[in-house]
C-alpha cells in the first residue's frame, strides 16, 4: 500500500511565486521583459548613438559596446588621465579631430552626448579606415593610441601580418568586452538601435 506523501508548505509557496511570476508576464507581458533587459544590458542615449553610428558607417550594437565599456553611459564621466563623455575622448585627441575636420573645438562640449558621439564615432571610423575595416585593430588603437598599435604591428605579426599578441592586459580585455557587448547588444537591441 502506497502511503500518501505529505508535500512540504515550501513546495507550495515555491510553485505558487512561479505562477504568480508566470501570470504577471501574461498581463504586463514586454513591460516587465523589457525592464528585466534594460536592467541586464543599459543603453541609454539610443538614438544619439544611432544617429552618430549611422552618420559615421558604424553598426549602433558596436558604438553602445563602446560607449558602455567607455563610461557606463555617464556623459559627465572622466578618466584617470582626463578623457572625458560618453566615448572618453581626450580633449588633445579632441583638438586634433576637430583639426582635421576643419572644426573648432570646445573641450568643454565633450560633456555633450552629441558632441563627444560625434568626435569618438568619428574616430571610431578613422581608425577603421586606417586598419582597413579590421575591428579589432580600431578597438586597439582607440585604446591604447594607433602608435602603439602600429609599433606592435611591426614587431608583433605572424606570417600572415596578423597581431599575435596585444602586450597590454588592459587593452586586450577592452577588446574582447566590447566584442562580447556588441553581439549581445546586437541580440537584445538589434532593431531598435538600426532604426
Amino acid at each position: 500500500m502506497a502511503k500518501n506523501k505529505k508535500r512540504s508548505p515550501v513546495v507550495f509557496i515555491l510553485l505558487g511565486l512561479v505562477l504568480l511570476a508566470v501570470g504577471l508576464m501574461l498581463i504586463f507581458g514586454r513591460g516587465i521583459i523589457t525592464k528585466l533587459r534594460d536592467a541586464s544590458l543599459p543603453l541609454s542615449y539610443k538614438e544619439e548613438i544611432r544617429n552618430a553610428a549611422h552618420r559615421y558607417g558604424l553598426e549602433p550594437a558596436f558604438v553602445a559596446a563602446v560607449v558602455k565599456t567607455e563610461s557606463g553611459f555617464d556623459p559627465r564621466a572622466v578618466s584617470g588621465d582626463g578623457a572625458v563623455g560618453l566615448m572618453q575622448v581626450l580633449p588633445s585627441t579632441g583638438e586634433w579631430i576637430a583639426w582635421r575636420r576643419g572644426l573648432e573645438f570646445d573641450s568643454e562640449r565633450l560633456y555633450d552626448p552629441e558632441y563627444n558621439l560625434d568626435y569618438g564615432c568619428w574616430l571610431l571610423s578613422f581608425l577603421l579606415e586606417r586598419y582597413d575595416g579590421n575591428e579589432k585593430y580600431a578597438l586597439i588603437a582607440y585604446n591604447a593610441g594607433y602608435g602603439r598599435l602600429d609599433e606592435w604591428l611591426k614587431t608583433r605579426v605572424d606570417e600572415n601580418g596578423e597581431l599575435t599578441d596585444i602586450p597590454y592586459a588592459e587593452t586586450r580585455n577592452y577588446v574582447d568586452r566590447i566584442g562580447k557587448l556588441k553581439e549581445r547588444y546586437g541580440e537584445v537591441y538589434g532593431t531598435e538601435l538600426d532604426g
